[in-house]
């Protein structure tokens, strides 16, 4: 089923399937895997641009559902990558789980998985916090075990790999027998801790977790931790686990590493307006407020000095406002003074900021964070922002002195960890590129479960099944 490269060693032969603009294909070359991806599938017609104009090959946009037991036999995939729709799961959707639409194409996967001549070895599934308590992540597990495969989960976010963006996802890694995992002590265990990624070993699980242990997160034991109750999904108490401290001030870099010095593109020049007359539905994707507001997000350069009054970018030798390379991207002046209490910001200093979802500019609350680039805050809590946001009130300056921007679609990515290589193609506008990297993956995180997926302690021999 592998075939030879150059060196003489085996390349794995895989599938993305729900490829995106590319965010699984970055993560298996991150990885070092010796691997090569034979096709990629996905529905979205912009998305497939993006993969195309970055590496050459367009995905295959036919509709999962109408792939055969027959064409992914032929394909003699040693691994399948599966970054399935997230909407029947998020919090913020109807949740109708299996009974959504957009859930179908992955449970027909599962059902052909379990009828392949030769299926693959291995499996890497992504999705959001919250799959793991579904009814198709029941299915997914079941199917797996039935067809021979050893799973592991996991809840990552890059915030544990250094990276300071929060971004927490589900995963599921799998193995068909006899492989096995380099920590087969962590099989069947949900992990919310890289531990076995990173090479460093934890204890095994004890008796205590043996039973109900997928109905929460367990977390190895690891030094300086803090001890603290722990429930299952019934809300009864279960046993006591250790709780790692993740601290983003330590171990993650300043957001400033991840900012561009001028935008990567003229981004006005090549996409055009967004459009100030797309009023958003909502404040808040979290609740269910109907507030109406217009993010003031135009996509092209502000003319004039109405929104930072030169704060951001100062005045020249002839005392001339001088060009903001960034004006696209300013929130104006009179936007922020509505919403800036729903924002989540951050400074360049800061060490974490808020999951970027595909409507990031469109709404006020819960898309992602919004950047300060004149704020030198006493730290790095929400509370000295709110207490530099009320000295500013009581003494009656303007909030224009904050700078605040959108982050643009180039430091998204960053924050995705894709290589400075990823582009956009010159056609693609710019509510599209947020919307296309929200739904993407962390590059970071997903390379290293790719890396220790692949790992084995097995002889190599026993990686190539049978052929048929």
């Amino acid at each position: 089923m592998a075939m030879e490269d150059d060196t003489g060693t085996r390349t794995m032969r895989v599938l993305e399937f729900y490829c995106g603009v590319g965010g699984l294909r970055y993560s298996l070359e991150e990885s070092g895997v010796n691997a090569v991806v034979v096709d990629a599938f996905d529905i979205n017609a912009v998305g497939n641009d993006v993969y195309q104009h970055n590496f050459g090959h367009r995905p295959n946009q036919a509709n999962i559902q109408a792939l055969s037991v027959k064409q992914l036999d032929k394909y003699k995939a040693d691994a399948w990558l599966l970054s399935p729709p997230c909407q029947p799961y998020t919090r913020q959707g109807l949740q109708k789980d299996a009974d959504d639409a957009r859930a179908f194409s992955f449970l027909k996967m599962l059902e052909l998985l379990r009828l392949m001549t030769s299926p693959p070895t291995h499996l890497l599934v992504e999705n959001v916090v919250g799959f793991e308590n579904s009814v198709t992540h029941s299915r997914l597990l079941a199917v797996l075990q039935d067809a021979g495969f050893t799973t592991q989960e996991f809840i990552l976010s890059p915030l544990q790999f250094g990276i300071p963006y929060s971004r927490p996802r589900y995963f599921c890694l799998a193995k068909r027998k006899p492989l096995a995992f380099l920590s087969p002590e962590y099989n069947g265990v949900l992990l919310c801790e890289p531990g076995p990624l990173l090479g460093r070993d934890g204890s095994e699980p004890s008796s205590g977790l043996s039973e109900g242990k997928k109905k929460f997160c367990w977390r190895p034991e690891m030094p300086e931790e803090d001890e603290i109750l722990v429930s299952g999904g019934d809300g009864v108490l279960k046993s006591k686990r250790k709780e790692p401290i993740l601290d983003p001030t330590v171990i993650c870099r300043p957001i400033r590493d991840f900012l561009e010095i001028v935008p990567s593109a003229p981004e006005e020049a090549q996409v055009g307006p967004l459009g100030v007359d797309e009023t958003v539905r909502v404040l808040s994707q979290e609740g269910s407020e109907t507030t109406r507001f217009d993010s003031g997000f135009t996509g092209e350069k502000i003319s004039g000095e109405s929104q930072a009054d030169c704060t951001s970018v100062g005045r020249n030798g002839s005392g001339a406002c001088e060009e903001d390379p960034f004006a696209a991207y300013r929130v104006p002046l009179n936007v922020v003074q509505r919403w800036v209490d729903a924002y989540d910001v951050v400074t360049p200093e800061s060490k974490r900021c808020c999951c970027f979802t595909k409507s990031y500019t469109r709404f006020a609350k819960g898309t992602g964070s919004f950047l300060a680039t004149e704020v030198t805050t006493r730290g790095e809590s929400e509370i000295s922002f709110a207490e530099h946001i009320a000295n500013l009130r009581s003494e009656g300056q303007s909030l224009a002195q904050l700078g605040l921007r959108y982050f643009t679609p180039r430091e998204v990515a960053n924050f995705h960890s894709f290589p400075r290589s990823f582009a956009f193609p010159v056609h693609v506008r710019l509510k599209q590129r947020y919307a296309l990297l929200g739904n993407s993956l962390s590059v970071a995180v997903v390379s290293s479960l790719l890396k220790y997926l692949f790992a084995t302690s097995a002889k190599p021999a026993s990686i190539m099944p049978s052929s048929s």
